[in-house]
């Protein structure tokens, strides 16, 4: 093995200092009394005669080595050289001479300063704050002075007040706004768990707006024919439509036309399991339109988890075959196979997840969707 000069300690120093920084960070204290031990490996005296020049000037170096760690030496006896000093190995008996070594003291320095403010700033905590602090140093050794001062600031104030119930707007810490937050989310929820036992910022969320399209006027005559409501104020509603279609899509619960007992909601993608709780909903038939993809499929298979009666339109492999020209690739398909599809909607599905077809809602030609929407039922998927 070829020995060992200074100018590798950098780097062998900077492996051992990103493989132990965490653990240093939870453990300041014992992080001083940490050691490495670089091995130098001099050479032997059959390498020395092959070039002792070589062996001469790697020596020097050594003895001129001024940078942090010890230098050990050792003496060596050979019969072609007599004896002679050799350096063994480098030892740095600290992680701040371990930091040094790999050019990382400023960082280390700030890393100390910032987990004790921290520790001081959101202490005593639970006995998992200095492990919450040390596996998010990655992401608050790189904040800006404001932002670090700000995160303090931030979880303390959570800290005090568990159940504030106010906006994230609301709070009353300076900098910080519900991009900050969006941001750092991740971060506060940790440090936060570390300080009280749980990630629950307890502040309130602006609530899920739902699109209602009142497609029978009769039905709800005071109001207008296309608004938004809170889901808690949508399941109060005093409606009871003999038929609820569900869009996807926003587009097309704004192009409906007057439907006999009909009421139309947006989905809202995956959300659309929260519909099943609106009890008007569930006591009227139910009929879900989304897109010809594997997410539109995947999306009616997590309504009819919730609601096994809900019925789908449009959603067939006559629809797929007669528009497939007005589809477009899907860029991310969804890659799980859904367990809740008639036999129809699963053809469908196989034919569109097979060509990586995606036909959106919107595109198929309207007098083709206004022939078949909710009248009689023939034309849904069974």
């Amino acid at each position: 093995m070829k020995w060992v000069p200074p100018g590798a300690v950098s780097a062998k120093a900077l492996a051992a200092y990103r493989n132990r920084r965490a653990r240093w960070i939870a453990d300041p204290v014992a992080a001083e009394s940490d050691a490495l031990s670089i091995a130098l490996h001099p050479p032997s005296e059959v390498r020395v005669a092959d070039d002792p020049d070589a062996a001469v000037a790697w020596v020097r170096e050594w003895h001129r080595y001024s940078g942090p760690g010890r230098v050990d030496w050792e003496s060596r006896r050979w019969r072609d050289f007599g004896t002679q000093q050799v350096p063994v190995r480098l030892v740095l008996s600290s992680a701040s001479e371990i930091a040094a070594a790999a050019g990382r003291a400023a960082e280390w320095a700030l890393l100390g300063m910032r987990q004790r403010r921290l520790v001081t700033g959101l202490g005593p905590g639970t006995p998992t704050l200095a492990a919450a602090v040390a596996s998010t140093h990655t992401r608050w050794m790189d904040l800006e002075e404001q932002d670090f001062a700000t995160l303090v600031a931030v979880v303390r104030w959570l800290a005090d007040h568990p159940a504030s119930g106010m906006f994230i707007r609301q709070l009353p810490v300076p900098g910080v706004d519900t991009k900050w937050v969006s941001r750092h989310r991740g971060l506060v929820e940790t440090l936060l768990d570390g300080v009280r036992g749980d990630r629950d910022l307890g502040v309130r969320s602006l609530p899920r707006m739902c699109e209602v399209a009142v497609c029978d006027r009769s039905l709800l005559p005071a109001a207008p024919r296309i608004f938004a409501t809170p889901l808690a104020e949508l399941a109060a509603l005093p409606l009871h439509p003999a038929i609820t279609l569900v869009l996807e899509n926003k587009e097309g619960l704004h192009a409906l036309p007057d439907l006999a007992s009909t009421v139309a909601l947006h989905g809202a993608g995956y959300s659309v399991h929260e519909l099943a709780d609106v009890p008007w909903l569930a006591a009227s038939d139910v009929v879900y339109w989304g897109d010809l993809d594997t997410h539109g499929f995947a999306i009616l298979d997590r309504f009819r988890r919730h609601l096994p009666n809900v019925r789908s339109l449009l959603m067939d492999p006559v629809t797929v075959e007669n528009w497939r020209h007005l589809g477009v690739p899907e860029p991310t398909p969804n890659s799980n196979v859904p367990e809740h599809l008639t036999e129809s909607e699963r053809a469908a599905f196989d034919l569109v997840r097979a060509d990586n077809l995606r036909i959106e809602q919107e595109r198929l030609p309207w007098p083709y969707v206004l022939d078949r929407l909710p009248g009689d039922g023939s034309q849904f998927s069974v």
